[in-house]
């Protein structure tokens, strides 16, 4: 499959997805905070959860699981080498390179995400597919995650982009070392424009980055950066405040992108012909209409503050779209959910479509309710759990 993603909500094609596994029933109570949760979560009903997720996706587009993907690349004694080579010396642990490389393709696969021994740390955060990489039109960017916890995300990925799918990679490190961008801070809004977060884990460094090297191959381009409070930990990322839902829909956390209540920055960077001008926006989205970007705003949590905030904890914002207008996310946030209804979208449920008692090609503008419980404790939502790789163009 050729990688290719010009926007967030072009027919879906191809996404990368990762089961949640053993690997997060190894945290403990006081190793949360440096695994980057907030609680603990159980993996059986997280399982379960994430299966009606996973069907659905797989009703529509084509899917691939990571432990599918490293099992793959890893049958190449070339490719084992290097990627077994480049993760123990970056996490300093050479001297298991003799025992791992001993493992089959499969078993090294699972050992690499799940951990091993008291030696080699779970991949906690993995499925979050969203962090490590970013499909970016026809490259993927690899990128240089600010805690060393999930740099073996990063490392995998891009061996897998490069041996799995032949693809085009780029990384933020090879700028600077201080240079941090994740997944979820960045939106592709079309052909010309992306749009950034800037906050907990994407930096002025990683913003730079991206700045100089669409100045070097993309005559006209735009950049709308948002900046994003450090706290609570749920503005983590852009995506968590705002998703596109179709070509003149989005979801917002009000009182941020709408409201601007705080006075976060909102920044502008136009490139004309490698000409760099920042433009300050009192909001982000006067930003994106002035970038001919029309859309109508649904609110996480509906009209009451109380509901916003709370809905918004629980990614209520985060929206991963399967095609203009279509779209998948918590049953739990219904505030949120009675909002898109009102705006035109049918609630389908995931597990009547997984049982085929729903169609979704019956209906033309739909959200897709996952209903969980669990899932939404581990701090991140439908986009946050899905790596698009292919999206058909939109006709703007």
């Amino acid at each position: 499959m050729t990688i290719d993603v010009s926007s967030e909500i072009g027919h879906l094609e191809g996404v990368i997805l990762h089961r949640p596994g053993i690997e997060i029933e190894k945290m403990v109570p006081n190793t949360i905070e440096e695994c980057l949760y907030s609680d603990l979560l159980n993996l059986n009903i997280a399982t379960k959860e994430y299966s009606y997720f996973e069907k659905v996706l797989s009703k529509w587009t084509k899917t691939y699981q990571i432990m599918d993907l490293l099992s793959e690349i890893l049958k190449d004694q070339n490719v084992k080498l290097k990627l077994v080579n480049e993760i123990l010396e970056r996490e300093e642990k050479t001297h298991l390179a003799e025992e791992l490389l001993c493992l089959e393709a499969k078993e090294l696969a699972r050992v690499l995400i799940e951990g091993w021994k008291e030696e080699l740390s779970p991949l906690y955060n993995f499925l979050y597919t969203r962090d490590a990489s970013s499909t970016l039109y026809d490259n993927v960017l690899i990128h240089s995650m600010q805690f060393d916890v999930r740099v073996r995300e990063s490392i995998i990925m891009n061996y897998v982009f490069k041996y799995y799918f032949n693809a085009k990679t780029l990384s933020t490190s090879t700028y600077s070392p201080k240079a941090n961008t994740e997944g979820g801070d960045i939106l592709v809004g079309n052909e010309n424009t992306l749009l950034v977060g800037h906050g907990m884990r994407s930096n002025k460094k990683g913003i730079d980055y991206l700045v100089e090297h669409y100045s070097k191959i993309k005559p006209k381009f735009n950049i709308l950066v948002q900046n994003l409070p450090h706290s609570p930990e749920s503005f983590i990322h852009l995506d968590m405040v705002f998703t596109f839902l179709d070509k003149d829909k989005c979801m917002v956390y009000e009182p941020l992108i709408v409201k601007n209540e705080e006075g976060f920055e909102v920044t502008h960077i136009e490139i004309d012909n490698g000409k760099v001008t920042y433009h300050e926006k009192p909001n982000f989205m006067k930003g994106l209409k002035d970038l001919g970007f029309n859309l109508e705003p649904v609110k996480c949590g509906g009209d009451n503050r109380l509901y916003q905030d709370r809905e918004q904890w629980h990614s209520g914002a985060n929206f991963f779209c399967l095609g203009e207008g279509k779209i998948i996310g918590y049953s739990r946030n219904s505030h949120t959910i009675n909002a898109l209804n009102k705006a035109g979208f049918a609630v389908l449920n995931a597990e009547d479509i997984c049982n085929d008692k729903i169609n979704m090609n019956d209906y033309n503008r739909f959200v897709v309710t996952i209903d969980a419980a669990e899932l939404p404790r581990g701090g991140g939502g439908a986009r946050c759990m899905t790596m698009p790789i292919k999206r058909s163009k939109v006709n703007w």
